[in-house]
């Protein structure tokens, strides 16, 4: 089966599973030529994370649901639209939009995502905003507002502009944090008049890069331009099989980021969702990853935290308790409370090529 067979299979089960379709930007996909070019396959950790592979379709793993996270659970306001989430006292997540500029193959939000879509946005975003500031004016308590989606970069000046003042007019908000994978589907979304909205307000902003190839010159220079302008910038990206799974790749993508003035504060264990058993790994050895790690380079790459999310927040690894031997499920607990998380099997967590992921590299 060729790459666009597959694509089309995969549309087909997108639509009846609520997946999100194939959708990857002209600036990424020459990214991607490159790769598949030069490695004569589709085995390449940036076509990985955007087009589907068989494995993507056909490996499956016991206990996946449809949606781990459970963001339903924690929403608020309409109640026919996921688009204001709180799991934690002081902080709330807001989804202005489902558009994404591309749709990364390992999404855990795919759920929300396509119901929101299909909802349809532009009647209901004065209606969003309003029922977030009317929250927020009678929660003092939460300080701090993540603007997620979606991606927030897709929204034009304007919009965003509007929400980012709203939000600027409660006097109990004291950080707004922006997450979008933007810097490396679509770099000149960060427009001048988008830059300086960031900067007059003081906003974080959070990339999610996943992979030292995709920061290129492009990328690089878009960074210096926030930083030139006092914006504080992160990242945070899943570790996934075939794609980053090695502590070499991990080091390499850490080190740019420290290089170009980034800090990683996460690295994500993807969600036991449908069809993500091509990206899971087992937990002992996600834990061996970090371990490698932590042992092989400086503090300021090997200081970020490998986590997972649930419905009760992140979750890091010493929370983990025990492991059922019937279930294979790793017991946490977070706040006294206990979290199953489903652990992969052993006999399907077959690791990345490390010639593949790394294919700029000389390997012997």
């Amino acid at each position: 089966m060729n790459q666009s067979s597959i694509n089309e299979v995969f549309n087909a089960i997108s639509i009846r599973e609520g997946l999100l379709p194939v959708k990857v930007t002209p600036f990424y996909e020459r990214k991607i030529k490159e790769e598949v070019e030069t490695l004569s396959n589709h085995l390449g950790p940036l076509h990985r994370a955007s087009f589907p592979t068989r494995d993507r379709i056909s490996l499956r793993a016991p206990n996946e649901v449809r949606d781990f996270v459970d963001d339903r659970s924690n929403a608020l306001g309409d109640a026919s639209k996921t688009s204001m989430i709180r799991k934690y006292a002081d902080r709330l997540l807001f989804l202005p939009t489902p558009k994404c500029f591309g749709h990364c193959q390992y999404c855990f939000r795919t759920d929300v995502l396509t119901e929101n879509n299909a909802i349809g946005q532009p009647n209901g975003q004065s209606a969003d905003l309003h029922q977030l500031l009317e929250y927020l004016d009678t929660h003092p308590e939460v300080t701090e507002v993540i603007l997620s989606g979606g991606d927030p970069l897709v929204l034009s000046t304007s919009r965003l502009g509007a929400i980012i003042e709203g939000i600027r007019s409660v006097p109990s908000v004291k950080s707004i944090r922006i997450h979008t994978r933007a810097i490396v589907y679509e770099p000149d979304a960060f427009t001048f008049d988008k830059i300086d909205l960031f900067a007059r307000h003081n906003i974080r902003v959070v990339f999610h890069i996943v992979h030292p190839y995709e920061i290129c010159h492009e990328v690089s220079e878009k960074v210096a331009e926030l930083r030139e302008r006092g914006v504080r910038l992160y990242n945070q990206f899943p570790l996934l099989r075939n794609t980053n799974d090695h502590h070499l790749v991990l080091n390499r993508l850490l080190g740019l980021l420290d290089e170009i003035g980034v800090r990683n504060l996460s690295i994500f264990i993807p969600d036991p969702i449908n069809f993500s058993a091509a990206f899971r790994m087992r937990l002992s050895r996600v834990w061996q990853i970090a371990d490698h790690l932590n042992f092989t380079s400086p503090s300021w790459i090997n200081s970020t935290r490998f986590v997972f999310d649930s419905n009760g927040g992140k979750v890091r690894r010493e929370n983990y308790v025990a492991t059922n031997s019937v279930s294979d499920a790793a017991i946490f607990v977070r706040d006294g409370k206990p979290i199953p998380f489903p652990d992969f099997p052993e006999h399907l967590d077959v690791p990345g090529k490390i010639e593949f992921m790394l294919w700029r590299e000389k390997w012997p």
